[in-house]
């Protein structure tokens, strides 16, 4: 499962149905957009029954930036952005650190 559903990037972007999105949403920015973030923290948020708001608040702003701009896709210098991922980083070390007892 992805961070971002086809209607959450479909509201995220201000199309009123998914079909009138680019394909390029759903078939390239959806998947880069979990990579990174997977890439950037070291876990995947998508695989979690439910998905972090902090995973989701990133993934979207990842969207926005990425869609408008996409010679920005697999990058980011947006210091806010950049805080929110390492606070997921943070969290899934937090997680780790529970699960093995530390």
């Amino acid at each position: 499962m992805a961070i971002l559903t086809p209607e959450e990037a479909m509201q995220i972007l201000d199309y009123t149905i998914v079909e009138d999105m680019p394909p390029k949403v759903t078939q390239i920015l959806l998947p880069a957009i979990d990579r990174f973030l997977k890439n950037a923290t070291g876990k995947d948020w998508g695989k979690d029954e439910e998905i972090n708001s902090l995973a989701k608040e990133a993934a979207g702003a990842l969207l926005v930036r990425w869609f408008e701009d996409p010679g920005q896709v697999e990058n980011t210098s947006d210091i806010g952005l950049i805080s929110i991922i390492a606070q997921l980083r943070a969290e899934y070390l937090l997680e780790q650190e529970r699960k093995n007892g530390s």
